[in-house]
């Protein structure tokens, strides 16, 4: 039998078991600004995890700079960047993600993305959000 079946039996013995699930792969991840200062693989990491807190990182690569949109955001600077990743059933997909800067904060906006569960609309970076905010868990 093949996997998918095997999930869809376990869920039908035990419905309580999806809700679970689904409230867990949804919760958006914790941002960190301070580490996402360290380089673009850490930057690229966190934007991820913030978004789709499941997924397997794989690469990263910088699209565009400056974000032509930017303005409409106030941001000071700003980059596409295109970030490569696996999600559970180990398919590849990739985002575009624009992170801008303003003074010592940062903020993401998400261009575009193939893969089939979208982007969690809670993550953190959704808003600007500054270094003294670095631990600061993400939004419920």
């Amino acid at each position: 039998m093949d996997p998918i079946s095997l999930i869809i039996m376990a869920l039908a013995k035990n419905p309580d078991v999806a809700t679970s699930a689904a409230k867990s792969m949804t919760k958006p991840g914790a941002v960190d600004v301070v580490k996402m200062q360290g380089s673009l693989v850490d930057l690229s990491k966190v934007v991820l995890t913030c978004y789709h807190r499941t997924a397997k990182f794989r690469q990263t690569d910088i699209v565009a700079t400056p974000w032509e949109r930017q303005s409409q955001y106030a941001a000071e600077r700003s980059a596409v960047i295109k970030i490569t990743f696996t999600g559970l059933t180990t398919s590849q997909y990739q985002m575009f993600v624009a992170v801008m800067v303003k003074g010592n904060s940062v903020r993401t906006a998400v261009i575009a993305e193939n893969t089939v569960i979208p982007y969690n609309k809670k993550c953190t970076l959704e808003d600007w959000i500054s270094p003294t905010q670095a631990a600061t868990p993400a939004k419920e």
